[in-house]
């Protein structure tokens, strides 16, 4: 990929689990749903995504912008930054509206089921990949 693509967004609703005492989503929350959103969005790629797995989440990060709030609609989008050898990595933003919310970035790494080792990209997840990003 040559250019950074755009987002593709998912919605979501805050729900009453999401909420910490002080009544706003609860900062693990926010992960929570920046993993939840990258699973739908590899999800979009279909059976040959099989071959991402098994696969571990090697670095996650969420900078928090502004609280979302009980019963709130957001959405969170997300877009592949980056695909390495071993590595692919995500960048994500969350919207209340058009109110950032949170932005965030993670790396997810290929490994081997036995040795638990990283493993390369096989060849058609890296043309499956290219695609989902320029979608």
């Amino acid at each position: 990929m040559s250019q950074v693509e755009p987002f593709r967004y998912y919605d979501y609703t805050v729900l009453v689990r999401d909420l910490d005492p002080q009544g706003h989503m609860a900062n693990h929350v926010y992960v929570a749903y920046l993993s939840e959103t990258r699973g739908r969005f590899l999800h979009e790629g279909g059976r040959s995504v099989e071959g991402l797995h098994p696969s571990v989440v090697a670095e996650i990060r969420c900078s928090y912008v502004s609280s979302l709030l009980p019963f709130e609609p957001f959405r969170v989008g997300v877009r592949i930054s980056r695909i390495g050898r071993t590595s692919i990595g995500f960048e994500y933003e969350m919207l209340a509206g058009e109110r950032l919310a949170a932005r965030g970035e993670s790396v997810e790494v290929l490994v081997d089921a036995v040795s638990r080792r990283p493993r390369e990209i096989p060849p058609g997840v890296r043309e499956l990949l290219g695609r989902l990003g320029s979608a």
